[in-house]
């Protein structure tokens, strides 16, 4: 008995032990991953920069490094932490494998309020300074908007009725966002920027952008980590979160609310940036081979920061002279993604 006691003991603590390392070769792969595309981000443009000028660059060299690209990869992995991180969440919320910022219309409210921000800023001199901060806040409150509606509109225990849901919201919202950008365009031919908002594209982050986005995300992010474990228990029952002390309807608002402030403060300086928060997540559990979100979530993150920096040195590589809009880039690798979950099977349709 004694005997049969301690080899189940031991089969444990292997089965642990495996699964630590596994986690920490996948991760250690991934941050290489990450700066290896960080570097290989430094070196493509409009202007090539050769590897060995990256130590020693010249003066106009130094100065495209650490004004442009610099802040731009420094926001590709933030951003792509943030994507990754609500899609994780808004998957294991709604228990739906197709739950993202994208398809589940957020994103496209972030944009929506985002394009309001930049409408006040243009329109009400006094407030043109506030700007900065009115894009992210406004986002903020159309993405939460959207996220409510579609939730309402897809309240069946069904995920293809909150999918489909979500498709019709972003479909609409997106329409309101090119109407408005094309009125802006024309009442202010300066803001011809704000039209990559529909599109997406990096190349609009600066460091000031950068230190917003970072100090917005960190605390977010910090506490959909610590939250993981909480998470795994309400994914398997409200019956079962509230024996442990969970208030299962209270802790589900609170990650939307954070999956929300995510997506909008991510969104509202690069416009519509698609899949990371559907791929990431899938890609985080096949190469762990684990489901458990205190786990998945860090490494997902990771997952997504890769997917933008490669999603951005892909739009200015892929075409000479001409930079691909980042959704584009995304979608390509997502739309097949998208196409497999659906046909993969084992989907009832229920939740």
């Amino acid at each position: 008995m004694c005997v049969q006691q301690g080899d189940e003991v031991s089969e444990v603590e292997t089965h642990h032990y495996r699964k630590a390392r596994r986690i920490t070769m996948v991760a250690l792969l991934l941050l290489l991953l990450i700066v290896a595309l960080f570097l290989v981000g430094m070196i493509i443009g409009s202007v090539y920069i050769p590897p060995g000028a990256l130590l020693n660059p010249t003066g106009p060299q130094r100065e495209i490094l650490s004004l442009i690209r610099l802040p731009e990869a420094v926001g590709a992995i933030i951003i792509g932490i943030d994507l990754a991180f609500a899609g994780a969440v808004m998957q294991s919320i709604f228990r739906n494998p197709l739950a993202d910022p994208y398809i589940t219309g957020t994103a496209s409210g972030a944009v929506l309020g985002t394009v309001g921000g930049i409408y006040v800023g243009a329109f009400i001199s006094q407030l043109r300074s506030l700007t900065i901060f009115l894009q992210p806040l406004l986002g903020f409150m159309g993405s939460l908007a959207a996220t409510a509606l579609v939730i309402i509109l897809g309240r069946r225990r069904f995920w293809l009725t909150l999918i489909l849901a979500g498709i019709a919201v972003s479909i609409f919202l997106s329409a309101l966002v090119t109407i408005a950008e094309s009125y802006l365009l024309i009442s202010s031919p300066s803001s011809f920027s704000i039209f990559l908002l529909l599109f997406g594209s990096l190349g609009s982050l600066n460091w000031d952008y950068d230190i917003i986005i970072i100090a917005s995300s960190l605390p977010v992010l910090i506490f959909l980590a610590l939250s993981a474990r909480k998470l795994n228990v309400v994914m398997m029952g409200d019956e079962l979160a509230q024996s442990t002390g969970i208030n299962a309807g209270s802790f589900r608002a609170a990650m939307l609310l954070g999956a929300a402030l995510l997506t909008s403060v991510s969104l509202s300086f690069t416009g519509m940036i698609g899949f990371v928060g559907l791929i990431a997540p899938h890609i985080a559990r096949l190469l762990l081979r684990d489901s458990d979100n205190a786990v998945v979530l860090p490494v997902c993150g990771l997952v997504g920061a890769a997917l933008l920096l490669l999603a951005n040195s892909l739009s200015k590589a892929l075409i000479p002279e001409t930079v691909i809009p980042i959704t584009a880039v995304t979608s390509l690798i997502g739309a097949p993604l998208l196409i497999y979950l659906v046909k993969r099977g084992g989907y009832s349709g229920k939740a």
